[in-house]
């Protein structure tokens, strides 16, 4: 039972770190870029936002949902969107489904990136894919490229509210599938099957490239720049909780 208890709470910080760690640090990215210059913030957005979007679509058409409209690159003050139906026989698949949709982003950017940089940008083995964090590589043809790679899958990859709000019920049943095969098996309490090396040093690039343009912001606004990177925190911690 304590085994089991422990696996759903491991589960669901995992997924509210996911949430809400990811939106205040993709916040902070794009706040820190729009301190230097906001064109350049709003063409990064608009440079993600297609892959986070196509993630969506994609695992909407492996659901076997009914796609309804879909934009793939923001207009105006709205974001990109993809609007989908889901059907199914069994009431608790449809929950599931929409759980898969709404995390489409980080369940196929994150492993597309890991995959493209170590086979075809390092062209190595995936476990050698912590040489992009070496700030030796930036300058290079190939830290041009990973850099290029970061912004288009993974800048955008943070889940907005309505993803959230397709998760929930999903949640709740992932909660009650993963609490019942930890009380009936080792499988969830036993992780070394998994091997998150490459998601850690993908999330620590992201800390790498933001502490580089926090940086840069702090040397061309070096008059306020405490002032203006507390600004851009405390945007990024109204932006994270807010429901939009």
């Amino acid at each position: 039972m304590e085994v089991a208890i422990k696996s759903v709470g491991v589960f669901l910080v995992l997924y509210f770190s996911y949430y809400f760690a990811l939106r205040f640090i993709q916040s902070v990215f794009l706040g820190a870029i729009g301190s230097i210059n906001s064109s350049l913030s709003k063409f990064i957005y608009g440079l993600s936002t297609p892959a986070h979007e196509a993630a969506h679509l994609l695992v909407a058409v492996l659901c076997l949902a009914k796609i309804e409209k879909v934009q793939l690159f923001p207009k105006g003050n709205r974001p990109g969107f993809v609007e989908s139906r889901v059907g199914s026989r069994i009431p608790f698949l449809i929950s599931i489904k929409e759980f898969f949709i709404a995390i489409a982003p980080a369940l196929v950017n994150i492993p597309l990136f890991i995959f493209i940089e170590s086979k075809f940008v390092l062209k190595s083995e995936m476990s050698e894919i912590s040489r992009i964090l070496d700030p030796r590589t930036i300058f290079t043809k190939e830290g041009i490229i990973t850099i290029i790679l970061f912004l288009v899958l993974i800048s955008g990859i943070a889940p907005s509210h309505q993803d959230f709000k397709g998760m929930i019920k999903g949640l709740i049943i992932f909660s009650i599938v993963i609490f019942g095969l930890s009380f009936a098996t080792a499988f969830i309490s036993d992780m070394k099957w998994v091997n998150i090396n490459p998601i850690l040093t993908v999330l620590l690039y992201y800390f790498e490239i933001i502490m580089g343009v926090l940086i840069i912001n702090a040397i061309i606004n070096y008059k306020n720049c405490i002032r203006i990177t507390w600004a851009i925190i405390i945007n990024a911690l109204k932006h994270t909780f807010k429901k939009s």
